[in-house]
């Protein structure tokens, strides 16, 4: 019951979109990786595999019909990856993971317009990174895209009344909805990581780049 109430949660807050991936789910029966406790006992009904992209890959798991009908997908033209809904109550896809490319010696500010343009917010324009608590598996830091300046003053003020604001800085900024980071995950890719808060089908810490460099 946990893993498809887990499932229905995920499912419940995707946008109704068009389909539009090519990625395929890989078994786990040629390799180490597993999935954590938690996440084995949450998506019990669910199978474990690699979703490959066209240059990078991440472990998730896929449900069927009877755990909610949701999976990790592809989406070369994020590129990225989305989380898939089929469930005819509730279809629909969302970013799950988008990737943003920079020159390998750039620092992550290199790829703060992109980030802007595709996280329109009422205040966008006056977010930046800044550090997120904690590290990633391998112990390097995280990042947010947030207010920074007055506009974080302004922001910082407006949590602390009693109407939660709208989110300052788009879809990839702060959020009442859940955790959302952005990693250096090559010296040429920052991964853009929306955790929710709920646990999620995919495995972050296995997100790996996969073409030559």
């Amino acid at each position: 019951m946990r893993a498809i109430a887990a499932v229905m949660i995920v499912a419940a807050s995707l946008a109704g979109c068009s389909p539009g991936d090519t990625g395929k789910i890989e078994s786990a029966a040629a390799t180490a990786v597993e999935p954590s406790a938690g996440m084995r006992e949450t998506f019990s009904k669910c199978a474990w595999g690699e979703v490959k992209g066209a240059t990078v890959s991440v472990w998730s798991f896929a449900c069927g019909a009877d755990a909610g009908n949701v999976r990790l997908a592809a989406d070369d033209a994020l590129p990225g990856f989305v989380i898939e809904s089929t469930d005819p109550a509730a279809p629909g896809r969302r970013t799950a993971i988008q990737i943003f490319a920079k020159a390998p010696d750039a620092p992550i500010d290199a790829i703060l317009d992109a980030v802007r343009a595709a996280s329109p917010g009422p205040q966008t324009a006056a977010c930046g990174f800044m550090p997120a608590p904690g590290v990633d598996h391998a112990g390097k830091p995280r990042f947010v895209f947030s207010p920074v300046g007055e506009a974080r003053a302004a922001y910082e003020l407006a949590i602390t009344g009693d109407q939660i604001p709208e989110p300052p800085c788009g879809p990839m900024g702060p959020s009442e909805a859940g955790d959302r980071v952005f990693e250096v995950i090559a010296p040429d890719k920052v991964a853009f990581i929306e955790f929710g808060s709920e646990i999620q089908i995919f495995d972050a810490s296995t997100l790996k780049v996969t073409e030559a460099h």
